[in-house]
């Protein structure tokens, strides 16, 4: 009879150390699940969409450079011969040098010749920081991240599941502190079966 007894009772620690076990795998899943997550949101965009960023940031600079030109001295019959030279600002006694440098930039850009070398330029940057990584445009990086998150809300109602079947045998199992809300709440019919 006391043998029979330490059988049940070895069956029932086993049967504890399976659960526990399981749960583990179950967060282990859940923790991969999130990483997933996280390198789905941090992909690159594609190449054409950087490319195409780096075109509208480099118009907006020309405008910016040009729009920064007084050109309206030059109407004046004795401003025009200051010509567009911007001058400098003083404050509280300091002379603080106006931003020439943001001019250049944008009347550099302006040129064709120079924008294509410095696109190209930027392009190959580009290209080497892309080499083995997965770039995502908005719609794949949208469906990727819905299927990952339903993934994980999947995970985290089996793991609820599990974690209720071991609270009703008695086992102490805690739950996650950044567990899902909608798991946690869940009805139990709404759960799988653990």
């Amino acid at each position: 009879m006391i043998g029979s007894i330490l059988n049940t009772l070895r069956g029932q620690r086993e049967a504890a150390v399976g659960a526990f076990d399981a749960l583990e795998n179950m967060r282990e899943q859940v923790a991969a699940a999130k990483a997933e997550i996280r390198r789905i949101e941090a992909a690159p965009q594609p190449l054409e969409d950087a490319m195409a960023a780096f075109d509208r940031w480099a118009d907006q600079q020309v405008v910016d450079a040009i729009d920064g030109l007084p050109s309206g001295r030059l109407l004046d019959p004795l401003e025009a011969r200051r010509g567009l030279t911007r001058e400098a600002v003083r404050v509280d006694g300091m002379t603080i040098i106006a931003p020439e440098i943001d001019n250049v930039r944008g009347l550099l850009l302006a040129s064709p010749t120079v924008r294509a070398e410095i696109r190209t330029v930027i392009e190959g940057q580009l290209r080497d920081r892309l080499q083995g990584k997965e770039a995502m445009s908005p719609d794949t990086r949208a469906k990727k991240l819905a299927r990952a998150q339903a993934d994980l809300l999947a995970l985290e109602l089996a793991e609820e599941a599990a974690i209720r079947a071991m609270e009703r045998a008695g086992l102490p199992a805690l739950r996650r502190l950044d567990a899902d809300p909608r798991a946690l709440l869940a009805s139990d019919t709404s759960l799988p079966e653990a």
